[in-house]
């Protein structure tokens, strides 16, 4: 399904806190274990998302190759929202343009959801404009 938001986090207990939250904000989210997973089901097209909220917590996977490929793998114009933490901030510093919304640790799960928010009211262009 299409305009689900695809959350991303190895720790489960953060994974349920942050799946409830947005759910109760009123979005459709599907929730994977790691980015293994993610980039298995953006693969196979079992995943559509219109968003991306990727945790590196905890997830040997979440480093800047794998989190290249999930860039790869993902449309122009669809956000991904990266939380980091500060033991690998400056190991994925250079993945910080490429996202749409840069989190770090420490943070409150409402956080996501309001820089969801803002990526959602957005226009959705992630082109340069060119003359």
């Amino acid at each position: 399904m299409r305009g689900e938001i695809l959350l991303v986090a190895a720790d489960g207990h953060v994974r349920a806190l942050l799946l409830a939250e947005l759910q109760e904000a009123g979005y459709p989210v599907v929730a994977l274990p790691s980015l293994e997973v993610a980039l298995a089901a953006l693969a196979t097209g079992r995943v559509d998302p219109a968003l991306v909220v990727l945790d590196t917590h905890g997830d040997p996977h979440a480093d800047v190759h794998g989190i290249g490929q999930l860039l790869n793998f993902l449309e122009e114009g669809i956000p991904l929202v990266l939380v980091v933490g500060a033991y690998n901030a400056q190991a994925l510093s250079p993945l910080q343009a490429r996202a749409d919304a840069w989190l770090s640790r420490p943070l409150r799960v409402g956080d996501v959801v309001s820089a969801i928010q803002q990526l959602r009211e957005k226009p959705q262009r992630h082109q340069d404009t060119k003359s």
